[in-house]
């Protein structure tokens, strides 16, 4: 870990709103190095995780999904949105919004949650956005991902706003004024 100064405020900021954290060997076999998740519970190997952005970038799949549906959340954090969604779909249901909304636009969420909560430790932004995380390979200067962030051109703050997390900021601040301040500053961490 490049970092690992910032992952003991990255665990003490989750258990401070509510997620479940674990050491140990639970982490191995996740879909990310040293982080997989159990019945929605985060567990860690220090030893194995590449950055502390990781185990955000999971507690941000999560957070968007509420809380209620946690227990029912594993490793492949899309896989059991999807199955909540197919679950409760059928020809006399309709699915959760919530999770419908958590199956199409988890990644993009994730990533903007990931870096407000950074930004709110005051952590560096490359714990989240190193080279080779989010499949992005050799790039020079910031992290392509960071930029968009940055710019107001990702769509992840916009869908934090939309859940009402966040307020509209960048270039979809013309979309809306949902009475919170703009991304990224974020009112309440989890959709609950």
């Amino acid at each position: 870990m490049k970092y690992p100064e910032a992952l003991e405020p990255v665990v003490a900021f989750l258990r401070g709103i509510g997620m479940e954290i674990e050491y140990g060997e639970g982490a191995h076999g996740g879909f990310l190095p040293g982080v997989n998740i159990h019945a929605g519970v985060i567990h860690i190997d220090p030893g194995t995780l590449m950055e502390a952005g990781d185990v955000l970038h999971e507690a941000g799949h999560i957070i968007v999904v509420p809380r209620h549906y946690w227990s029912r959340l594993g490793g492949d954090l899309q896989a059991s949105i999807e199955a909540l969604v197919a679950e409760q779909s059928g020809p006399d249901k309709t699915p959760d919004p919530l999770v419908v909304k958590a199956a199409q636009q988890g990644e993009q969420m994730a990533q903007a949650w990931s870096y407000a909560v950074v930004r709110h430790l005051g952590l560096p932004q490359e714990c989240l956005f190193f080279p080779g995380s989010y499949r992005v390979g050799p790039y020079e200067g910031m992290h392509p991902f960071q930029a968009w962030i940055e710019q107001g051109s990702h769509f992840g703050p916009l869908f934090l706003a939309g859940a009402g997390l966040t307020g509209f900021s960048g270039l979809f601040a013309y979309m809306g004024n949902n009475g919170l301040p703009p991304f990224p500053h974020v009112s309440r961490w989890t959709v609950d």
